[in-house]
């Protein structure tokens, strides 16, 4: 009896710190993003109804250095959208997902239990190659709740892909001329992002380290006019951060970002 107890708080505390689970067990929607090189899909997983909306859109190939959260977020904001503090949970895939092939197992594995143990083969090897954010423990309760459904419970949208805010802004005029300082202390940073903002048409004239490393990563204006650092923090996916206005401070640029060491942590710029 008591190693029976221990299992079941041993399971209470995977269930109640594994985000998925805890959102599983609270009756909230999860968010699943499959994240392929030129489709991807959001999964909407509604456990009261036991539903699932799959939003499948194409899209250009996302380019080297863009964080998976960051493309997961962009995929449910072209779905729609989410509120304020909920999980976007991801898989990256080596091809497009493939809805009918997910039904299909879902259909057909009872008859067939091979395909379910390809399944949690599969499943158990993204956490292993670093594809998912998900822990092994939510990896198992979803794949528990999914293997309850078949294919009358999904519903299929397909998207259009809405243009990101910089590339919006692109084509309002030209995109103003940024700076962009590495003091997070991770080799080559600032040069990977200088060219992901060069991608998307800024005129990025610096790209170094900072003198000192910095905890927090900081948007710089450095005129009255937040133009550029508002089109720079949109750029980034940093809108929950403030806009640092330093007029006093000369620079030909307009804007400026300081890399910190928190930049790709859970919560500002990755969720990796």
């Amino acid at each position: 009896m008591g190693a029976g107890l221990v299992l079941a708080l041993a399971a209470a505390a995977f269930q109640y710190f594994s985000p998925a689970s805890r959102e599983l067990m609270s009756g909230r929607d999860v968010r699943l993003a499959l994240l392929g090189g030129r489709s991807s899909a959001l999964l909407v997983y509604h456990p009261f109804s036991s539903t699932v909306n799959a939003f499948t859109l194409s899209h250009p190939r996302a380019g080297a250095g863009v964080p998976l959260w960051h493309r997961g977020a962009d995929l449910a904001l072209a779905a729609g959208g989410t509120a304020a503090g909920e999980n976007i949970f991801y898989i990256a895939l080596s091809s497009a997902p493939d809805l009918d092939a997910l039904r299909g197992t879902l259909n057909n594995w009872r008859a067939e239990p091979r395909r379910l143990l390809s399944a949690v083969s599969w499943i158990f090897g993204l956490r292993a190659a670093g594809a998912t954010n998900l822990s092994a423990f939510d990896l198992f309760a979803l794949f528990g709740e999914f293997s309850k459904l078949n294919s009358s419970n999904f519903i299929l949208t397909e998207i259009s892909r809405k243009p990101q805010a910089a590339e919006t802004e692109q084509e309002e005029g030209p995109a103003p001329r940024v700076e962009v300082f590495n003091a997070s202390g991770k080799k080559g940073l600032a040069a990977q992002e200088a060219k992901r903002l060069r991608a998307l048409g800024f005129d990025v004239i610096t790209e170094a380290s900072y003198p000192t490393l910095q905890k927090e990563t900081r948007i710089l204006s450095f005129s009255g006019d937040t133009a550029a650092a508002l089109r720079l923090r949109g750029a980034l996916g940093l809108e929950a951060l403030e806009i640092r206005v330093k007029s006093s401070q000369k620079s030909v640029a307009g804007a400026a970002v300081v890399l910190g060491q928190d930049f790709g942590a859970r919560g500002l710029s990755s969720k990796e």
